[in-house]
């Protein structure tokens, strides 16, 4: 092709033809600059295409991870929401008059002890930042992912911080002697256990009166949460409807 053209210039500078051979080298640019724009418009295309495929794989898998978080904060709040039920069984229970302080220890070692640490999954949204593909994704998406990454963030913060509160707060009836009471080990001789009885009681029920109300307030954190992440669910997937 390129001979061919070669060879009409060639024949139009030998017979002097110099206006046509200007039209000519004009239509030859033109045709050149079309090609050119042509491969250009191939190449972004090919590019979107690209840019398309690799949202795609970020939805696909933000989604997972999103599935996988509203199961976890639905057993974290279900725990919580447990442990709140217990405790508020206890409180009605002393107000009976005129009980012993083993039927008190009694129904107050029935209340759940244990605490867990907050842990999300942050990884694709961290990718996504670390890699600068938090662009790909429309405004709208990447600024529910932030926030959602913020709000956990936070969450984690201050309910590790307040558990660390509450342990060192169950440090003292430990110390007065609730293991043993607890297990009914034996108790050695000499020991003033039972006479800290009293005390053991008012340092427990404040170690879970704590324990309590930080449950109550990450159980309403949660169930926020939960609903942002649903939200942020159906966003992404009427945007892959959209495609």
């Amino acid at each position: 092709m390129i001979k061919f053209f070669r060879k009409i210039r060639q024949k139009m500078l030998t017979e002097n033809k110099f206006s046509k051979y200007l039209i000519y080298a004009v239509g030859e640019i033109i045709l050149v600059v079309i090609g050119i724009l042509i491969a250009l418009q191939l190449n972004n295309a090919k590019e979107i295409s690209k840019l398309d495929e690799t949202r795609h794989n970020y939805y696909s898998q933000i989604l997972v991870d999103l599935d996988k978080e509203i199961e976890n904060i639905t057993n974290r709040i279900s725990f919580l929401e447990s442990n709140t039920v217990s405790f508020e069984a206890y409180n009605k229970y002393i107000e009976t008059l005129d009980l012993e302080p083993n039927q008190i220890m009694k129904e107050l070692l029935k209340i759940n002890r244990v605490s867990r640490y907050a842990s999300f999954n942050t990884n694709t949204i961290q990718t996504l930042e670390s890699t600068g593909d938090i662009k790909l994704m429309p405004e709208i998406i990447r600024n529910q992912l932030l926030d959602l990454k913020r709000a956990q963030e936070s969450y984690s913060k201050v309910s590790n911080g307040n558990n660390e509160v509450y342990l060192n707060a169950l440090m003292k009836p430990l110390q007065l002697g609730l293991l043993r009471l607890k297990t009914k080990k034996p108790i050695y001789k000499g020991s003033r256990i039972h006479a800290n009885m009293e005390e053991i009681i008012l340092t427990l029920e404040g170690a879970l009166s704590l324990k309590y109300f930080t449950e109550i307030n990450n159980t309403k954190a949660l169930i926020d949460m939960r609903i942002h992440i649903k939200e942020l669910k159906e966003m992404i997937n009427l945007e892959l409807k959209n495609k």
